[in-house]
């Protein structure tokens, strides 16, 4: 029985390759992401903390510079938040762009194994049909040595 060789194996080898490198290109995406929203989440914990801080800064009469400097931290918080927003904007495009080449990669491999299977499930019928014929021939000649020294 011969054995099944694939005429573009090195093809889909090639296209698994990149299926996985895409996937791995994806989940650092996906993480630079995740980072920029957990910053963000960071930041808006600070700024609720540095309100409440300012809020209880009016409760007692005191100096107006630390007043001043709660305000400052809080106008800078902002600042911070609204570029962690652009972060995460940004973060997301590079999510989807990851995504749109791993399933770009992923169809590309699909159609080699899809095709890989299409050529196995032909290889496979004929190499039945062979071993059929293979198996009828025998016979006939079992037949045909029984009639002679018979």
């Amino acid at each position: 029985m011969k054995k099944f060789r694939f005429k573009f194996s090195a093809i889909l080898n090639l296209r698994k390759t990149r299926e996985e490198e895409a996937l791995r290109a994806l989940g650092a995406a996906q993480r630079v992401y995740q980072a920029a929203l957990a910053d963000k989440a960071r930041l808006l914990a600070d700024l609720e903390a540095a309100l409440i801080r300012r809020e209880n800064l009016g409760k007692d009469a005191i100096d107006i510079l630390p007043f001043q400097l709660e305000e400052e931290f809080i106008n800078g918080t902002k600042h911070r938040i609204v570029h962690a927003e652009r972060c995460i904007v940004r973060a997301s495009r590079g999510v989807e762009k990851a995504l749109r080449v791993y399933l770009h990669a992923r169809r590309q491999t699909r159609m080699m194994e899809t095709l890989y299977d299409k050529n196995h499930a032909e290889f496979r019928k004929a190499e039945g049909k062979r071993e059929q014929k293979m198996m009828d021939d025998l016979s006939i000649m079992r037949e045909r040595l029984k009639e002679r020294f018979a």
